[in-house]
């Protein structure tokens, strides 16, 4: 679950939302649609704090709370740790964010940086998530091969098992699909029709057809 309440913010002198108010429900794709360039992508790094990474002068007002790991959490509270809330809260970019390693190293890379360093464990939670994103039948043979050799829907799977490697509890997905060819963007929402059974799915697009094919809620803004 995502609940926003009364959330105000912006830019510097700018302001892109303003008391705006939702909540994004568990087990449940949840499609934002907004017209471009009115903030939906800032919409999705205040809720995992992305922009703090950014330091683009973002400020906000308001109150973002999430389920995670069967608690609800003050996403700004002091205590949380936003390294924390960015591995239980994973974001997934419109074009594939592709690392220039090989394709087990993309996907075990969260897991080394989190200092998990039993190879046993790397190795078990890397096939999961390769499973879970649909792709492990199609790599499992080659993971030691540049990623950079997968075709662009499969490095878009491969940037969500990434994500997926840390069992996050919530996705934000970016426009996932909006560089790919039909077929690739097919086995996507396939995927994440599969994903929204555990956790909470906030879903931006362009693609009205995307969004009556796989949204349970539409949030218009």
């Amino acid at each position: 679950m995502i609940g926003i309440e009364n959330l105000t913010c912006g830019y510097g002198e700018r302001t892109v939302w303003e008391d705006l108010s939702f909540e994004a429900r568990s087990g449940e794709i949840t499609a934002i649609v907004a017209p471009s360039g009115e903030g939906k992508t800032t919409l999705l790094k205040a809720i995992n704090r992305l922009h703090e990474v950014e330091r683009n002068g973002f400020w906000m007002r308001g109150t973002i709370q999430a389920r995670i790991d069967g608690k609800v959490h003050d996403l700004y509270a002091p205590p949380i740790d936003p390294h924390w809330l960015r591995r239980r809260i994973a974001y997934i970019f419109q074009s594939p964010v592709v690392l220039p390693m090989s394709i087990g190293a993309n996907v075990a890379f969260g897991l080394k940086l989190a200092q998990v360093n039993d190879p046993v464990r790397t190795g078990e939670r890397v096939r999961q998530a390769l499973e879970e994103a649909a792709l492990w039948d199609e790599v499992h043979a080659r993971l030691g091969d540049p990623a950079g050799t997968l075709s662009l829907g499969q490095q878009q799977r491969l940037a969500i098992a990434r994500a997926l490697v840390l069992e996050p509890s919530i996705l934000l997905m970016d426009e996932p699909t909006s560089s790919l060819d039909p077929a690739a963007t097919a086995r996507i929402e396939s995927l994440l029709t599969h994903l929204k059974k555990s956790r909470t799915i906030l879903l931006v697009s362009h693609d009205h057809a995307q969004i009556d094919r796989v949204a349970d809620r539409v949030i218009t803004l």
